[in-house]
C-alpha cells in the first residue's frame, strides 16, 4: 500500500471511487438545501405526478435580499405575511415558468420514472429560512405562471 492510498483491492477501486464522489456530491446537496451565513432564504424544488403524493427533489435556488424580506416578514406572521406569501409564491412561480422545459426534460432524466406523466407534473416548493415553524416549512404547492408587470397589464388592456 502507497502512502495517501486507501486500502482497497485493485479490482474494487473503481467502484471505490464513484461511492467516494457520490457522498461527497450528497454532502454538497444537502449544504445546498439549507438557509446559509448570509442570512438568504434557499427554496427548494419537489415534483409529484397527480396519481401520486409521493414528492420528488428536483433542485433548489437561493433567494435574493427582496425574498429575504419577504421570507422575513412571512416567519414573523405579521399584520402583511399573507401578502408577503403570496408573493414569494408568485415570485417560486414565474421562476419555474421560465425555465419549466428545461427543468422537466431534467426530472425525466434523473426519475425515469416519472417519463410517462410529464405533462401531468405538479411542482411546490420548500422554505428553508431561520426561525420558520413546522406548518411553514412544509410543502407548498405552487402552479408554474409567467409573471406579468404593470406595463403587460396595460399593453393587454389596449391590444
Amino acid at each position: 500500500m502507497k502512502k495517501g492510498k486507501d486500502n482497497i483491492p485493485p479490482a474494487m477501486r473503481a467502484q471505490y471511487k464513484k461511492q467516494k464522489e457520490m457522498r461527497q456530491m450528497a454532502g454538497q446537496m444537502s449544504e445546498a438545501q439549507k438557509p446559509g451565513e448570509d442570512g438568504l432564504p434557499v427554496f427548494n424544488l419537489y415534483v409529484r405526478t397527480k396519481k401520486a403524493n409521493l414528492w420528488y427533489p428536483c433542485g433548489s435556488f437561493k433567494g435574493d435580499d427582496r425574498s429575504a424580506g419577504l421570507c422575513s416578514n412571512y416567519r414573523d406572521d405579521g399584520l402583511l405575511s399573507g401578502i408577503s406569501k403570496k408573493q414569494i409564491d408568485a415570485g417560486v412561480a414565474g421562476s419555474l415558468f421560465r425555465d419549466q422545459n428545461r427543468l422537466t426534460e431534467t426530472i425525466c432524466r434523473t426519475y425515469p420514472q416519472l417519463r410517462k406523466s410529464k405533462d401531468g407534473f405538479e411542482f411546490g416548493f420548500k422554505l428553508a429560512y431561520d426561525g420558520l415553524t413546522e406548518e411553514q416549512k412544509k410543502v407548498n404547492v405552487v402552479v408554474p405562471t409567467e409573471q406579468k408587470g404593470v406595463i403587460d397589464g396595460i399593453k393587454t388592456m389596449f391590444s
